[in-house]
C-alpha cells in the first residue's frame, strides 16, 4: 500500500511543474476548461470500459444515485463547487504568486493543520502528542520555507 501511496504522490508532484508551463501560454480559467474535459474524457473512457466488461455495474449505480437523499446532493454540489474554486485559486497562485514548490507545500501544510483543527473541534477527535507536535513541526517548517531573509 505504501508503495503505491508513494508512486502517487511522486506522479503528483509534477503537477505544479507542467501547470506552470503550459500557464505561460494560457490564461488560467483556459487551463482549467482544457483541463477538465481532458479529466472528463478520461472518465468517461473508464466509465464506458465498466460498463462494457462489467454487465451489472450501470444497474447498481443508477440504483445508488437514485437513492441519495436531498441532502447528498447537495454535498456532491457542494464539493463540485470547492473543487472548482480551489482549482482556480491554485492556478492563479502558480501563475503569479511564489514558486509551485512553495505553493504545494502551503497547500499540504495548510490542510493538514485545518484537518487536525476539524477532527479536535468537530469530531472530538483525540490525537497524542506525537501527532500534534508533527502538525507543529510542519507549520515552522512551512514558515521557514516561506520567509525570503
Amino acid at each position: 500500500m505504501y508503495f503505491f501511496l508513494f508512486i502517487t504522490s511522486f506522479l503528483k508532484t509534477f503537477n505544479p511543474y507542467l501547470r506552470k508551463h503550459i500557464l505561460d501560454s494560457l490564461e488560467s480559467h483556459e487551463f482549467l476548461f482544457l483541463n477538465t474535459l481532458l479529466v472528463s474524457l478520461f472518465v468517461f473512457s473508464f466509465f464506458l470500459y465498466k460498463i462494457l466488461f462489467h454487465d451489472d455495474m450501470f444497474d447498481k449505480l443508477m440504483n445508488k444515485a437514485i437513492n441519495l437523499t436531498f441532502l447528498q446532493i447537495i454535498y456532491f454540489m457542494l464539493i463540485a463547487f470547492i473543487t472548482v474554486i480551489s482549482s482556480i485559486v491554485i492556478i492563479q497562485f502558480d501563475k503569479e504568486y511564489n514558486t509551485p514548490l512553495i505553493n504545494s507545500l502551503l497547500l499540504k501544510g495548510f490542510t493538514a493543520v485545518l484537518l487536525l483543527l476539524v477532527g479536535i473541534f468537530i469530531y472530538k477527535e483525540n490525537y497524542n502528542i506525537k501527532q500534534i507536535a508533527g502538525i507543529f513541526l510542519t507549520i515552522i517548517g512551512l514558515f521557514l520555507t516561506t520567509c525570503k531573509k
